[in-house]
């Protein structure tokens, strides 16, 4: 069975992905600033910019890489295709962290510094991330974390490894219903039992109400894949289930009806084309994988020279990001794509 997406070129999901890279530098403004995240007050912690880029990001996550499963011709090729897109522009990162944190380590000699040395082995490993180095960061208002972002790496690579499993499955009407199965079963979990098998997700390092929530979201993404959005993506039903969200933070019932209302949402809006919205991922190159892993590292960096408020945060390290992950697309990332049939 052959899929093909939605041109990227004819459509509105690389510039949805920028957003919500955008959307976590936004959101991580706040608490490296010291305040608390704007969205958590207003919702009474039901939602924050963070979470719900996160989520969406595993909407999209979902619908491409199934996409990509189906496409790809061995199961060898899709997971060398998913290592090209995570690891090389991880590499680079990497090195780029460790050769600029020496400049903000407040101590005796970084380079006796266990963390140090550990720093980069643990990143790359995906599941046990190491968020501190000894004496780095150690005075900013949200101390010591260097990078928090890479945490959602691991249960991306951990979702990639589950949706192979289906690779092998061609029947269209069979891999829709255990699709199915996975997000209902998924759904049932983080609602109710978010702690079922956590004292075995924990032994990699993730913890089981998250991996049930983004587990969720990713399926979802994937289910929609199946339905054709052209007679039912209209104006009219794009504000319903907008109302139907917000009106979701006030009742509250937002953690039950958004695994629902979100994907159907995010996938309306990214499979519509709006030329000037698309002009801009065209330009810049699909840039949000950048955007997201440099954000916070670029952000914690500006905190230990600047006493910047949430607001200049944001104005100041969005377009810096930018420019990192420009130059991490068109200079990594978008290079190694040309080896994607290497295996």
């Amino acid at each position: 069975m052959n899929i093909s997406p939605q041109s990227h070129r004819n459509s509105n999901f690389d510039f949805l992905r920028l957003f919500f890279a955008s959307l976590v530098i936004v959101s991580h403004s706040f608490p490296l600033t010291g305040k608390e995240e704007i969205l958590d007050l207003i919702t009474n912690k039901q939602e924050s910019f963070g979470s719900l880029a996160v989520s969406c990001f595993f909407i999209l996550s979902g619908y491409f890489i199934f996409i990509s499963l189906k496409n790809s011709k061995t199961i060898e090729n899709y997971l060398w295709k998913r290592f090209l897109r995570l690891f090389p522009a991880l590499i680079v990162l990497v090195v780029f962290t460790l050769l600029v944190i020496p400049l903000v380590y407040h101590g005796s000699n970084i380079f006796t510094e266990s963390s140090y040395y550990s720093y980069g082995p643990n990143v790359l490993s995906l599941y046990k991330v190491q968020y501190y180095i000894n004496g780095v960061f150690e005075h900013n208002p949200y101390p010591r974390a260097i990078n928090g972002s890479l945490w959602s790496l691991s249960y991306e690579f951990t979702l990639y490894l589950v949706l192979a499993f289906l690779f092998f499955l061609r029947q269209r009407k069979l891999l829709f219903y255990l699709i199915l199965a996975v997000f209902v079963i998924s759904y049932f979990f983080f609602q109710f039992h978010p702690g079922f098998l956590s004292a075995y997700t924990s032994k990699i390092f993730l913890d089981s109400g998250q991996l049930y929530k983004l587990t969720m979201y990713f399926f979802a993404g994937s289910l929609l894949s199946f339905i054709n959005f052209g007679k039912i993506n209209t104006l009219f039903i794009r504000i319903l289930l907008v109302i139907t969200l917000v009106l979701s933070f006030y009742f509250p019932v937002y953690k039950f009806v958004a695994p629902i209302i979100s994907p159907l949402l995010v996938m309306m809006i990214g499979s519509l084309y709006t030329p000037w919205i698309s002009k801009i991922s065209q330009k810049l190159g699909d840039i949000s994988y950048g955007v997201y892993i440099y954000g916070f590292l670029l952000q914690q960096l500006l905190m230990e020279y600047f006493d910047l408020n949430a607001f200049l945060l944001t104005s100041i390290s969005l377009p810096l990001t930018y420019i990192f992950a420009y130059l991490s697309w068109h200079l990594v990332e978008k290079k190694m794509q040309k080896y994607k049939n290497l295996i």
